[in-house]
């Protein structure tokens, strides 16, 4: 019928992921599956041959960085093999699973911290990272790609830091722009209490005591 399809897997057994990617080379838009974790599991030259597999079939990986869904003896196993799979030229995305359930009792959807556990775990540099979150997870979902210029579409984050490194590390303060409205504002704001700065006309407070203007 045409539509994509998305598979849930460990990708623990290579010959199974060997056939799914004979099966899905023919099939268009597209196929993702995910998390994979279970080739972290396999010997090396058995994983780096299904990935290979895989990216020829061209079939997109969604990872969870933050860790798999499923019991605790699970998250005892190893992470998806990003570096083998973005080698062998599998399109790798992130995503966020396991959230506040019996496997991550803290887990969180936030697609910034799963670009920060992908640099910080996994060794992507920060534009790598990001890209998995956004540009490349939009192409996998067959959406528009987005750029800040005339005609592409106002789907955007808007992020408080100096650079992409900070933005992923101390990426409270944001904004979101869905169809070119702001939709949704966080911000954060940190006090130095019996700081002088603390002071200054003007500063952002977290509260009010009543004294402060409005």
């Amino acid at each position: 019928h045409g539509c994509p399809v998305d598979l849930h897997t460990d990708g623990s057994d290579p010959v199974r992921l060997t056939r799914l990617a004979a099966m899905a080379g023919g099939l268009r838009p597209g196929v993702t599956i995910g998390p994979c974790d279970g080739l972290g599991r396999l010997p090396a030259d058995v994983a780096g041959r299904t990935a290979e597999a895989l990216a020829a079939a061209g079939i997109t990986v969604v990872c969870l960085p933050q860790g798999p869904c499923g019991g605790l003896e699970r998250r005892r196993g190893h992470d998806t093999p990003v570096h083998l799979l973005r080698a062998a030229g599998v399109r790798v995305t992130a995503g966020s699973g396991a959230l506040r359930d019996l496997a991550n009792p803290v887990g969180r959807g936030d697609p910034l911290q799963a670009a920060q556990l992908l640099a910080s775990r996994h060794g992507l540099r920060p534009d790598e990272a990001y890209e998995a979150v956004a540009g490349a997870a939009r192409e996998a979902l067959g959406l528009a790609p987005v750029r800040i210029e005339a005609g592409f579409p106002a789907e955007l984050l808007a992020v408080r830091g100096t650079g992409l490194s900070e933005a992923l590390s101390l990426g409270y303060s944001r904004i979101v722009v869905h169809r070119g409205r702001v939709v949704a504002r966080t911000s954060a704001v940190r006090e130095y209490c019996d700081s002088a700065t603390a002071a200054v006309s003007g500063l952002p407070r977290q509260g009010r005591t009543g004294t402060e203007p409005a």
